[in-house]
């Protein structure tokens, strides 16, 4: 199973840790989103149920039931709604506590960890404290800072690096025919895969082209009228316009007066709490009101 370059660093980790049976019961991979979580997540299951000495190796009987999504060891728990509930964990920890068909082992895959209820984060825990013999939890989310600390403490934690290094950029540049804007990495927090499905898409250029209207329009090359009819179609407008005041404008001159720096980011704290609320002709008045204010701010 080829994985993602940059997750080649964990997967040695892990396959040692399996080899040495020194991988905890409970397993817990966070990083940000588009980093490839699910993708180690996915192959450490197939690890753990693999029967051969090379895991996994897709050849063995546990390894094509699990690609046929027919293994009795495996369960994955539905994180498609909102939260993740107590029943699910009840059903996790019964299916845990039964004998595994295949050996060696029985695995359960908690995607979305972070959408655990309070109850049944507490069920877990009873479940990692006392783990049947041969069962694992791999668990997966973005953060870990929304699980009890007890949860995290009962798991080995592996914390994905964001990747905004060259060998990212070209792995993106070999996978698309779209040209990979030198922002677009940094802009999706060192996430990949975020960045290849912007590019894929058409929203990378998108997020180009309104991240210019506004550089033009502080420039005075653009009109409020046209920047804001620019601006006002492009989708997590409150996103594009911190990360540009973030790059573009904390780090530029404006640093060097903490007044001016702490009204910038006032202005937009109030645009993101107004923002939800406001639509229609509104918001094309509440967003030249921002770009007005942001324009004196600047400078």
């Amino acid at each position: 199973m080829m994985l993602l370059p940059w997750l080649e660093r964990y997967q040695q980790q892990l396959s040692r840790l399996l080899t040495a049976q020194q991988l905890a019961h409970g397993l817990l991979l966070t990083g940000p989103s588009g980093i490839g979580k699910q993708q180690l997540a996915k192959w450490l299951v197939a690890s753990l149920l693999c029967t051969s000495e090379h895991k996994p190796c897709g050849g063995c009987k546990s390894c094509l039931l699990l690609a046929a999504g027919s293994h009795a060891d495996f369960l994955a728990v539905d994180s498609s709604g909102t939260t993740i509930g107590i029943d699910a964990v009840r059903q996790l920890s019964q299916f845990m506590h039964g004998r595994a068909q295949q050996q060696p082992n029985k695995v359960v895959l908690v995607s979305g960890a972070d959408k655990l209820t309070e109850a049944a984060a507490n069920a877990l825990l009873k479940t990692l404290e006392e783990p049947p013999q041969n069962s694992f939890i791999v668990l997966y989310c973005s953060s870990g800072s929304a699980l009890p600390a007890t949860v995290i403490s009962r798991c080995q934690q592996w914390q994905l690096a964001a990747e905004f290094s060259d060998n990212a950029n070209d792995w993106l540049r070999q996978q698309t025919n779209r040209a990979v804007p030198d922002f677009l990495l940094t802009y999706c927090g060192g996430g990949p895969l975020k960045a290849l499905a912007l590019l894929e898409s058409g929203a990378a250029d998108q997020l180009q082209a309104a991240l210019q209207h506004l550089t033009q329009y502080l420039q005075q090359q653009l009109s409020l009228t046209d920047c804001v009819k620019q601006l006002e179609q492009s989708e997590g407008l409150s996103q594009l316009l911190g990360w540009f005041l973030r790059r573009q404008l904390t780090l530029a001159a404006n640093v060097s007066n903490p007044q001016r720096l702490l009204a910038i980011h006032q202005l937009y704290n109030r645009w993101c709490r107004d923002d939800s609320q406001i639509l229609g002709q509104n918001k094309q008045l509440a967003l030249s009101a921002f770009l007005i204010e942001l324009k004196r701010l600047h400078g």
